[in-house]
């Protein structure tokens, strides 16, 4: 199973990788970053699948060109949640006939995060959700089987209080309300070393999700990767965040996008199994 990050914050760091992450930038190769996140899945049956879109198509066309991937190559692809950085190259794949996978409220309503009196829109371009009439969708709460030995999530429940949500609001038929992002769904993978859970941006907590991961799949959870969204998140919830993944049996953690500096700078000092995986980069298991 082979899984390659195609968009992150970071490009190609200087640091010395481990041997379970194998960098795929070279003088003549050069990735691109931006604040969005997307995955590539290629199972040993030669299926692939796509964990987000990043958030533009430049960025994301881009690095699928400098990795040799043609659109028409996907199977699927799978949005974690409905947040403008994790759908910015869709219209691409939904020309290229792909279908696309997501939970029924992704797409609802404009999207924003509130911190004090600014309030940002998240929503997605409105290119996107005009490309989406005409794209093959597939909406579901539920797990679903996307390819042999990778599978969504389904609904993630909300089990430890420290992972709060954070302050989002959706607009909806005129009305404001407070979005929790229930849509937040993760990717179960399943590997020889165990099960590789890749998260979008982890609204749900990525403890939570992690646990869900465990208790419905029944399988040892070798590694936790993506977007942790700890950037907000005091020493407190950091260090919290740490422990339960460790009890929960995580061997290897790689967090990505959303995580923030300090959440990766403590994590990388006090979790042994911490794995730096950039833009342009591949574990393969």
């Amino acid at each position: 199973m082979r899984i390659v990050s195609i968009v992150d914050n970071i490009s190609s760091p200087p640091y010395s990788p481990s041997g379970l992450v194998k960098m795929l930038d070279s003088p003549d190769r050069h990735f691109m970053s931006e604040h969005g996140i997307s995955f590539l899945i290629e199972n040993d049956k030669g299926q692939r699948v796509l964990i987000d879109a990043g958030a533009s198509e430049q960025v994301f066309l881009h690095n699928m060109d400098l990795l040799g991937y043609k659109l028409d190559s996907i199977s699927a692809v799978f949005i974690s949640h409905g947040h403008y950085d994790h759908v910015g190259g869709l219209v691409p794949l939904i020309k290229a006939g792909v279908p696309i996978y997501a939970h029924p409220m992704t797409f609802v309503g404009k999207r924003y995060i509130v911190q004090g009196t600014k309030k940002t829109d998240l929503s997605p371009p409105p290119s996107v959700l005009k490309a989406l009439e005409g794209a093959k969708l597939n909406l579901s709460a539920a797990s679903v089987e996307l390819a042999e030995g990778i599978r969504t999530s389904g609904e993630v429940a909300r089990q430890f209080p420290f992972e709060a949500p954070g302050s989002f609001v959706r607009e909806d038929d005129g009305k404001v309300v407070e979005d929790n992002n229930i849509d937040d769904q993760a990717v179960y993978v399943s590997t020889k070393k165990g099960m590789v859970v890749i998260s979008g941006c982890g609204h749900a907590g990525i403890v939570n999700i992690v646990q869900q991961a465990k208790k419905s799949m029944g399988a040892k959870v070798f590694m936790a990767m993506g977007g942790f969204h700890l950037y907000s998140g005091d020493t407190d919830r950091l260090l919290k965040t740490m422990d339960n993944l460790k009890n929960l049996g995580v061997d290897h953690i790689a967090p990505m996008h959303c995580t923030g500096f300090e959440a990766m700078k403590l994590l990388s000092d006090r979790f042994v199994g911490f794995e730096l995986m950039s833009v342009g980069s591949e574990i393969d298991i």
